[in-house]
């Protein structure tokens, strides 16, 4: 992976559930005194990642009440850590620049998507039309850094992005061990890469699963996301209702098959793959065009491919 002549060590490995997912860690570092020290700092690096995405990920799952994030919202915890409030305020400002089309408080609507799956029954157009009304309006605010609450916070689920911010620091982690020159993180197609060389990424045909990939990607610094309803969803009778679901209508959006973003870091990669998945295309185009270096490809019904920014 390392271009230059210098030789250089490799440690990587799987580990599952992170994130609920599969995370792939690799960390490459580069031969010194000895190829032994260069092994050693190769494996730091790559536990230093992992112990960085294990605390954070208690920060932010909901499924654990003790979390921070779980006290925070609940009223228990008025003071959260600075790592909860800079994550907090990036998913204010993607909720704003995409006119809600991203939306950390979307748990009511999730909730309800699973129980007209148990049900069997597609929620009635005027119940939908309520809970996206009840989502209208972010439930907090974030100002000058302080946070404060201004309606229901229950719902706030931060999935969308605390995924990509985790990569994120996981990268830097790792990265901060002497010797270390690059760091590769797949959480679950959220991917973060950092140093020389370059990375031959496919990324999936949602037609074809698991098959030939319908496009391929050479990464060097970045990070790339894919969202879409192919592998998570709501079975309702015959019909498929994918996981994607738009905040302002309250219903699956099934005009995008798959949408991968490429980004600067994971946390905008992971935040805009779910903005672009959502609006229309015009809309998310301008959105992109204000992130420097953003680029889409995605994939409509019929399989044609669209994209917008520089490949």
């Amino acid at each position: 992976m390392q271009e230059d002549s210098a030789p250089t060590v490799e440690s990587s490995g799987i580990y599952h559930p992170l994130l609920g997912t599969n995370v792939e860690i690799s960390v490459v570092a580069v031969v010194g005194s000895s190829r032994a020290t260069a092994q050693d700092a190769a494996e730091a690096g790559e536990r230093r990642a992992v112990e960085e995405m294990t605390r954070l990920q208690a920060v932010f799952t909901v499924f654990d009440p003790a979390s921070e994030l779980c006290r925070w919202r609940s009223g228990v915890l008025d003071e959260p850590s600075a790592e909860l409030v800079e994550v907090l305020t990036a998913a204010q400002h993607w909720w704003a620049v995409s006119g809600g089309a991203f939306h950390p408080a979307t748990a009511g609507i999730r909730a309800r998507w699973l129980r007209a799956e148990a049900e069997q029954r597609v929620p009635s157009d005027a119940e939908l039309a309520a809970l996206a009304d009840a989502a209208h309006d972010l439930p907090y605010g974030v100002q000058d850094g302080r946070l404060r609450r201004t309606g229901d916070c229950s719902g706030v689920d931060l999935n969308a992005i605390a995924k990509g911010y985790i990569v994120d620091r996981g990268v830097a982690a790792a990265l901060g061990v002497p010797g270390v020159i690059e760091v590769l993180i797949n959480a679950g197609g959220d991917l973060r890469r950092a140093g020389a060389g370059t990375l031959t990424v496919g990324v999936e045909d949602p037609q074809a699963p698991g098959g030939s990939p319908i496009r391929v990607i050479e990464l060097a610094e970045g990070a790339l996301a894919t969202s879409g309803p192919v592998h998570r969803g709501f079975r309702i009778g015959d019909a498929w209702y994918g996981h994607v679901l738009d905040p302002r209508t309250a219903r699956p959006v099934g005009e995008r098959p798959s949408t991968t973003v490429r980004a600067s870091d994971a946390m905008t990669a992971d935040a805009l793959a779910t903005v672009a998945g959502v609006m229309d295309w015009e809309g998310a185009c301008g959105v992109l065009d204000e992130t420097p270096g953003a680029a889409v490809l995605a994939v409509l019904p019929g399989g044609e491919l669209r994209s917008h920014g520089r490949w």
